[in-house]
């Protein structure tokens, strides 16, 4: 994306697109051309333009100055105007020219919208994304904006870092989406290795890769048990992040779940939810597109992130109901269901987090189809043991338009999770399909130990099939921008 700032119109782009405030209609900016002033005029005498907020008025210019198209796009009223308005404004100018032939434009930024930069670029670069890059395309593909001028008398270097940021949000939120989209004979253990390889080389982080050799000699039983059934090698890949100005600082462990396909194993899936379960690995692809970010935003923190990557398939090999596991932790696990599955691997990768000493540990994953029911398909759940760590995540989600809500754990959920033949158990048998979500972070909680904890449940936001404005089909990249405006308020 080639992006400009200038502070005058030329006839270097194909579109001008000029947003105007309903409190415009009174009193019209003085920058504005005396042909869009002619046209807003004639507009607002016919009453075929209010400025109602994602109005559209569009028209061809004839001035040779100016770019030869013209989008009105109403803005509402100012006082109503925000961050999170401004991402779906800028997402709503994206998908109408999407369709079109034009790939380039200038945005008038009046001083009422300056401060709304980042938001604005998010929104115009997010509804970009194209799912079907998988197609083998016969017709110009669906057209993208190849050129951005911001028209604005702003501080350049500060408008054009806040473009720089929107522009790498935008990057990480693509590597995610391509990742949960792609299927698993594309995207599968190696693939995600290999992904995560490149990110630690293009930012000097320190990288772990732990293989089957090395887990099953360090004893990480719940992983191991989930990928039995697979033919590819599992993976626990540790990436570190050190960016607080203190490196002794403790760290903030990130922990995102990775199972490649879930066929739920022999508790199998039914149709009309197996489809999707590619989508199984979205807590993993959050945590390598957060650590794609931290040292290009120069977050202050020391981060560690940590994702367990796996396949829960059915063969002669594959874990079974009943099977006993001895966790990383020591602890044994009945296994009453095996699509239980991302709890267990997570919990050896709490297990290990442990040992860095962290400040807050945070686990994401689409970890219980029971969170959609609970919250819908707006909210990701969060429960732990922190509730200055949940009101934080609240806080970052709200202004980011990445919403969470806080559920209980109620002491009854641990107690159930308790086992005759074991320590415990993965799965509630009697009363599994009561408070799932809060049923499967009380399992992951017995694995926390006195660290300070939150769990993220995205398995009703990962993944949609009514996208936001600024959203496309299928992945979401849901947890992504929460988890950076969290380190960055934190």
């Amino acid at each position: 994306m080639n992006f400009k700032l200038k502070n005058k119109i030329e006839a270097t782009t194909d579109l001008l697109v000029v947003p105007i405030f309903a409190e415009y209609l009174k009193k019209l900016p003085a920058k504005l051309p005396t042909i869009v002033q002619g046209f807003i005029a004639t507009a607002i005498k016919n009453e075929s333009f209010k400025a109602a907020f994602g109005e559209i008025f569009f028209t061809h210019l004839q001035e040779q100055n100016l770019p030869k198209k013209l989008l009105l796009i109403g803005a509402g009223s100012k006082t109503k105007f925000s961050e999170n308005k401004a991402r779906v404004f800028g997402a709503k100018i994206a998908k109408f020219i999407k369709p079109s032939k034009d790939d380039s434009m200038s945005f008038l930024l009046f001083p009422q919208l300056e401060k709304y930069t980042e938001e604005l670029a998010e929104g115009l670069l997010l509804a970009q994304y194209d799912v079907g890059k998988l197609k083998v395309k016969t017709k110009k593909k669906t057209n993208s904006l190849r050129k951005i001028e911001f028209i604005c008398d702003g501080d350049s270097k500060k408008m054009a870092a806040k473009f720089l940021k929107a522009q790498n949000i935008a990057e990480a939120v693509e590597l995610i989406k391509d990742l949960v989209n792609f299927p698993s004979n594309i995207v599968d253990n190696d693939y995600m290795a290999r992904v995560a390889a490149k990110i630690a080389d293009e930012n000097k982080y320190k990288i772990t890769i732990l293989g089957k050799k090395e887990l099953t000699k360090m004893g990480w039983g719940g992983l191991l048990a989930v990928n039995q059934g697979s033919a590819r090698e599992p993976r626990c890949i540790v990436m570190e992040y050190s960016g607080a100005a203190n490196p002794k600082e403790k760290p903030l462990v990130i922990i995102g779940k990775g199972v490649i396909f879930d066929t739920g194993g022999y508790n199998i899936k039914i149709t009309g939810s197996i489809e999707t379960m590619h989508q199984d690995m979205a807590g993993a692809a959050t945590v390598f597109g957060l650590m794609s970010l931290l040292k290009k935003l120069g977050i202050k923190k020391n981060v560690i992130g940590i994702t367990p990557i796996v396949e829960n398939l059915i063969s002669a090999h594959a874990y079974r109901p009943s099977d006993i596991l001895t966790m990383l932790s020591g602890h044994t696990v009945e296994i009453t269901n095996t699509d239980g599955e991302g709890r267990l691997i997570l919990a050896d990768a709490i297990t290990y987090g442990q040992r860095f000493d962290p400040q807050y540990m945070i686990s994401i994953a689409t970890l219980t189809g029971a969170v959609s029911a609970a919250l819908g398909d707006r909210y990701a759940g969060i429960l732990g043991n922190a509730p200055e760590l949940n009101k934080w995540l609240l806080k970052a989600g709200n202004q980011v338009d990445e919403l969470v809500w806080e559920l209980p754990i109620h002491p009854d959920f641990k107690r159930r999770l308790n086992s005759n033949v074991a320590d415990f158990r993965n799965r509630d048998p009697g009363t599994f399909r009561l408070a799932g979500t809060a049923k499967g972070a009380a399992f992951l909680g017995k694995f926390y130990g006195k660290n300070k904890w939150c769990h993220i449940d995205i398995g009703g936001t990962a993944f949609t099939s009514d996208p936001q404005e600024f959203q496309t089909m299928g992945a979401t990249a849901h947890g992504l921008r929460l988890l950076l405006k969290f380190l960055e308020n934190f």
